[in-house]
């Protein structure tokens, strides 16, 4: 029974790094989720305001929005704007998709090993 000791605090160790991971993982994942709908939005949001722009004779000044305040410009500029934060946005999503998958592998690569470790200390038992 002595003998045992060892191998179920070595086990309980392990569970609790993996709980502890597993916890961790699923906030950064949930994060990331949010992100790309906030970012999903911003896209539909940049492509409305685009097709309206695209019913307006050309030759009219909008009022462009940078940080807090509003600047008078052509419309073929608001609408370079608005397709450069289209593709920004896109990209950012394409990073969070990619973090979300390697979070994912590493969350079975984890659950990988910790079963790894149980059924090789069940085998060292027998």
């Amino acid at each position: 029974m002595a003998n045992n000791l060892p191998v179920d605090m070595e086990l309980k160790k392990a569970f609790q790094e993996m709980q502890m991971k597993m916890i961790l993982t699923t906030q950064q994942l949930k994060v990331s989720d949010a992100q790309i709908e906030t970012l999903k939005r911003n896209i539909q949001h940049s492509k409305l305001v685009d097709k309206e722009l695209s019913g307006i004779p050309e030759q009219t000044k909008v009022y462009e929005g940078i940080g807090r305040m509003f600047v008078l410009a052509p419309i073929s500029d608001a609408r370079i704007t608005l397709d450069k934060k289209i593709k920004a946005a896109e990209e950012k999503i394409k990073t969070i998709e990619s973090t979300k998958a390697y979070l994912e592998r590493s969350i079975k690569e984890s659950e990988t090993s910790l079963r790894d470790l149980v059924l090789s200390k069940q085998q060292s038992r027998q």
